[in-house]
């Protein structure tokens, strides 16, 4: 609610920025680069509070409600995932460090992942390296998305993560994203139409402001910016 931001004074990143996310929905992000997509996930991450307006949650402020307990129910997928130095099975249970093994591996599974673990030297065992560096993008990605199965958040955040990674890849990424996204609220950066058409509601922003909102088929009927990035 009226939700204004700014990293350094005098410059805001996002200005008076409303709107409601009810529970299950995908809220597709859209707008060119330096829009404030990422400062507003940032946000209800907590990695940052807000200069004037509030960010509720089921009616809590956030600055209401521990970090731990707000981060529990948050799980994000990023274009670029980190892992760190540590085995396949480490990585995947990051964020619940007391998961058995039949949890990794199902999680694993739904993330279309466990076939290339299991070729992998020492399957679950094997090392993946500083940044994961042994295993390919779409492979750390995979992981990165089986890591938010097991956490099994009710908050989702995904910048989009397929932009690098060959056909094949991408179509066994995005089923799993499919699975994941099943049942929870999330927030996606977008940058694909295939993910925009599925959003049940579209916020477009630019230099910080939310300039249109609504269902892909809505604002593409339009003449505003987004149907101009559409054509693009």
């Amino acid at each position: 609610q009226h939700v204004t931001f700014s990293y350094e004074p005098g410059k805001p990143v996002l200005q008076d920025v409303s709107f409601v996310a009810e529970a299950g929905q995908m809220i597709g992000l859209v707008g060119p680069s330096g829009a404030g997509k990422s400062t507003l996930v940032q946000l209800l991450s907590r990695f940052y509070d807000v200069d004037e307006g509030e960010i509720l949650v089921d009616g809590h402020d956030l600055r209401e409600v521990s970090l731990r307990s707000l981060r529990q129910q948050i799980g994000v997928v990023l274009q670029e995932p980190f892992l760190f130095h540590g085995t396949v099975s480490e990585n995947i249970s990051y964020g619940v460090p007391d998961a058995g093994p039949e949890s990794i591996v199902a999680a694993a599974k739904a993330a279309n992942a466990h076939d290339f673990i299991v070729n992998l030297p020492h399957g679950y065992d094997t090392l993946v390296g500083e940044r994961g560096q042994l295993l390919s993008g779409g492979e750390r990605q995979r992981v990165s998305i089986a890591r938010a199965v097991l956490k099994n958040p009710r908050i989702l955040i995904l910048d989009e993560a397929t932009s690098s990674v060959d056909t094949e890849t991408e179509m066994l990424i995005q089923e799993a994203l499919d699975r994941l996204v099943s049942n929870r609220t999330t927030f996606a950066i977008a940058h694909r139409l295939s993910t925009l058409r599925r959003s049940d509601k579209i916020i477009v922003l630019e230099h910080g402001r939310i300039v249109e909102t609504g269902t892909h088929d809505e604002l593409l009927d339009g003449d505003g910016l987004y149907s101009r990035l559409c054509k693009l």
